[in-house]
């Protein structure tokens, strides 16, 4: 038997509260939780605080060392939380696998992430020793894995992308599928850090020339409410929701998003290119058809005009989100073609041997 244990490191919002955050979900909790279940030699217990009832650290993580083989986590940046790891990595003979999600040393300077990880940073300092030092490392994408692995300076970097379990993005056709009244909504779900993404990929301008032909189209955003977008389109037009931070939270509302028509724009950065198509899982899953970024990730997913649309630029934003205001059967085929696809191909269970193979080189690697 594999006694693994994850540990949750993104469980604290800004807030200061604890929660499931979509990071650990995606990476840890939902594959290892599957995981467990297929296979009968693994057993996984998941923890988000590393402390006894009296608040004993050192007692704690001393309990850890001695009752598992590896020890699982997101990734981490702070010298407290690895050095404990280390040390008991090393003096109970566990394995550690750290995972990254994110690119988080090369992000662009309109990135908010940039504030924490700006070079120089001690926060990026921190992170590249950790990174450089960790036993073991997976990435959600091959773009991050080859960053990982040129900083790491060898080829070791295990890849496992991210899939989406309709088990928990659940389709409530009543929910998805009921009429918000005569408007036709244009949407965006995404955090702040995806600020450039929205404003300078075209897509507003794009957006602000339909509101002009369509006195019934709206735009509506979750996740990033800002009031700069009211240079780029009627305030009146617009629909602000505060997003999620709790990931159980994020999936009761994804069930009945008001959105027609999707979008999910990315600018060509490094930070981006290390990005997961996730949106597209959500967006099919909800047979919400959408347009996309010609880029990383999402060209190597969508297939034009059939799962959905690329676009490079304004026009092409335009265009293909004209197509789909005008064409409600062509919408549907769409929103239909999408959600088989993330059903055939890139659901969760359907992707369990690679995870498994890897947590069994782990295990048995001297």
């Amino acid at each position: 038997m594999i006694k693994i244990l994850a540990g949750q490191t993104h469980y604290l919002g800004t807030d200061g509260k604890t929660r499931l955050s979509a990071v650990d979900w995606w990476r840890l909790i939902n594959p290892l939780s599957k995981l467990e279940k297929k296979y009968k030699d693994i057993s996984v217990d998941i923890i988000q605080r590393i402390v006894d009832k009296n608040g004993n650290e050192e007692t704690a993580w001393n309990k850890i060392g001695k009752k598992y083989d590896i020890f699982y986590t997101s990734y981490i940046d702070t010298p407290k939380a690895y050095s404990f790891i280390k040390a008991i990595t090393e003096k109970h003979n566990i394995k550690h696998i750290m995972d990254m999600d994110d690119n988080i040393f090369e992000v662009d300077k309109m990135n908010p992430v940039y504030l924490r990880y700006y070079p120089g940073s001690e926060s990026l300092k921190n992170a590249t020793i950790i990174a450089k030092d960790s036993q073991y490392m997976t990435a959600s994408t091959s773009h991050l894995a080859n960053t990982l692995n040129a900083l790491r300076g060898k080829n070791d970097v295990e890849v496992l992308p991210n899939y989406i379990d309709p088990e928990t993005y659940t389709y409530n056709s009543e929910l998805a599928n009921r009429e918000f009244d005569k408007r036709k909504i244009i949407g965006y779900q995404g955090s702040s850090t995806h600020y450039s993404d929205l404003f300078n990929s075209g897509v507003l301008e794009a957006i602000s020339k339909l509101m002009k032909e369509y006195d019934n189209l709206y735009f509506y955003v979750i996740g990033m409410g800002t009031e700069d977008l009211y240079n780029y389109l009627p305030k009146d037009r617009v629909i602000i929701e505060g997003g999620e931070r709790d990931h159980r939270n994020w999936v009761k509302k994804w069930q009945s998003l008001p959105i027609d028509i999707g979008i999910a724009p990315l600018i060509n950065t490094k930070f981006n290119k290390s990005k997961s198509s996730i949106k597209y899982y959500e967006y099919a899953l909800r047979k919400i058809p959408a347009v996309y970024s010609f880029s990383e990730p999402y060209s190597w997913k969508v297939i034009e005009g059939k799962t959905g649309y690329l676009a490079s630029n304004t026009l092409e934003w335009y265009n293909k989100l004209k197509r789909l205001i005008d064409d409600p059967i062509l919408k549907e085929k769409i929103a239909k073609k999408a959600r088989e696809d993330v059903l055939e191909n890139y659901v969760i269970d359907n992707h369990l041997e690679k995870i498994y193979n890897y947590i069994k080189k782990v295990h048995n690697d001297k």
